[in-house]
């Protein structure tokens, strides 16, 4: 099996942590806002709307960026991974 250049495996935890970095800045970025929906068959002329309390909507920024951060953490865990088993190999070898 070839080795890996070593320059590969110092990019791969830098860019994995550069995007959970990212992922986490664009969820608090993109931070879910209260409903501006309301359900109003209750009191059709009353002119009060029902804003229910702790309905959120989620952006798709939010989804985007824990999409980053899971891809981020999945490359975090590869390269550890990667590592130990190298690093155990060249011990029983």
């Amino acid at each position: 099996m070839a080795a890996i250049h070593p320059i590969r495996m110092i990019l791969i935890p830098l860019s994995a942590g550069a995007a959970v970095i990212v992922g986490v800045v664009v969820i608090v970025i993109a931070a879910p806002q209260s409903a501006s929906f309301g359900w109003f068959a209750y009191a059709p002329l009353s002119g009060t709307v029902f804003n229910p309390d702790g309905a959120m909507v989620v952006s798709w920024g939010a989804i985007a960026g824990a999409a980053a951060v899971a891809l981020g953490l999945a490359g975090l865990a590869f390269w550890a991974g990667f590592t130990i088993a190298a690093s155990r190999s060249k011990t029983t070898h």
